[in-house]
């Protein structure tokens, strides 16, 4: 073959092969750019060209094999995770009467709650894909309609995310029934895995804050702190996961206004387990301590910010009410039922006191301490005076005062 006809082949299998926008060819290499020189003036913008289709996308549920469509170069199998390959046909041994009722009772694996789970989840990853090049390209490009068609999609993507979790929304008009157990089995399964943790994480990152969206994913939260947050894994990458689910949902609690913090606080109150009320930097994970003392000091900077709390209602304020005093009440039973625990179980002094600091949530006694009223103010008095004959070495009460403070300065 001559040059000419080798160079005509090679820039047919160029184009074939290869696409001139570099957000799609060199993505990687393209981040680690972007990410490296922030504010800086690129050559490409890290943006895409324009916004890809996800029903074209879509793979068929009836195929066997999802295929990698490739321009000119036929189909390219990949693994699935929604129909994986058996690596083995295996038939248990059963009585004739019985292979029958077996088989019927047997579910095929894409029918398993957790491959489900997983499948969930990586559809989510995918679609908060889109979502982030819906962000890009309104950062980087003048839309003819101020991008409102593009907030508009942005906005649908989320909610179908929304969706997919199975987010209840419990202030909803038709919702009339209480809550069930049943009602978050979606969304526990996939926060039960450190990759659902992350997707919930970026999820609540790309929610606009102060939505409805972010009150209602935030309200599934705070109705499962036992749950998500209830032990710290030992593995630090899995912990870590958990740490920044803690991140996300602070970060989204304290730009929120009052009616969704009371939302989420009532939410604590009405949920069916015991939250893990611990202190801050406790051994078995402090996270629900984390996100409830985030929401109780926002909601202390609005109400004492005078432009602020004069925009809100009586109603608005009763709902906050309302809501902090179931919230306190259960503190203020977890407090006394963990310091009677500790007072019956250790029988030394010193040993009792060295207890108590560590098991008492502090911090959230606190942070609760601007938001109440004079009977909830002599409940904390009184906790803190039964805490003294044990916090204290001596009989003297006259040195006794000083440690009883502790727990109620603000």
């Amino acid at each position: 073959m001559s040059t000419e006809e080798i160079e005509n082949i090679a820039r047919m299998q160029k184009a074939a092969t290869q696409i001139t926008d570099p957000y799609i060819d060199d993505y990687y290499h393209q981040a680690c750019l972007a990410r490296k020189s922030a504010g800086a003036q690129l050559k490409h913008y890290f943006c895409p060209t324009l916004i890809r289709d996800t029903s074209s996308r879509a793979r068929s549920k009836d195929e066997p094999h999802a295929y990698l469509q490739v321009d000119a170069l036929g189909r390219l199998p990949f693994s699935s995770i929604r129909r994986p390959r058996p690596l083995l046909d295996v038939e248990e041994a059963s009585e004739p009467s019985d292979s029958t009722t077996e088989k019927s009772a047997s579910k095929s694996l894409d029918q398993e709650p957790m491959l489900a789970a997983r499948i969930t989840i990586e559809d989510g990853l995918c679609l908060l894909l889109d979502v982030d090049d819906i962000d890009r390209l309104l950062h980087f490009s003048k839309q003819p309609d101020g991008g409102l068609q593009l907030r508009n999609r942005r906005q649908a993507l989320l909610e179908q995310l929304a969706e997919s979790l199975q987010l209840v929304d419990p202030l909803t008009s038709n919702k009339d029934a209480p809550l069930s157990q049943n009602d978050d089995l979606v969304f526990l399964r996939i926060v039960s895995l450190p990759k659902g943790r992350k997707l919930l994480s970026r999820y609540i990152d790309l929610v606009t804050s102060g939505s409805e969206l972010a009150r209602i994913v935030c309200m599934a939260v705070f109705r499962n702190l036992r749950f998500i947050f209830g032990n710290l894994p030992s593995d630090s990458s899995i912990a870590g996961t958990t740490t920044k689910l803690v991140t996300a949902v602070s970060t989204c609690i304290v730009r929120m206004d009052l009616s969704g913090l009371s939302a989420c606080l009532a939410a604590v109150a009405c949920s069916s387990q015991q939250p893990p009320l611990r202190p801050l930097g406790y051994a078995a994970g402090d996270g629900a301590s984390v996100i409830i003392k985030s929401l109780l000091d926002r909601a202390t900077e609005l109400l004492t910010d005078q432009h602020v709390a004069s925009a809100y209602s009586m109603q608005n304020r009763t709902l906050w009410q309302a809501s902090f005093d179931a919230f306190f009440g259960l503190l203020m039973g977890y407090c006394m039922s963990k310091f009677d625990t500790v007072v019956h179980t250790v029988q030394i002094q010193p040993a009792a006191a060295a207890v108590i600091s560590r098991e008492t949530p502090v911090e959230l006694l606190r942070a609760s301490l601007p938001h109440t009223n004079e009977y909830q103010r002599k409940q904390l008095l009184s906790f803190a005076q039964r805490t003294v004959p044990v916090n204290s070495s001596s009989s003297h009460g006259s040195g006794n005062v000083p440690m009883a403070s502790e727990y109620v300065q603000s």
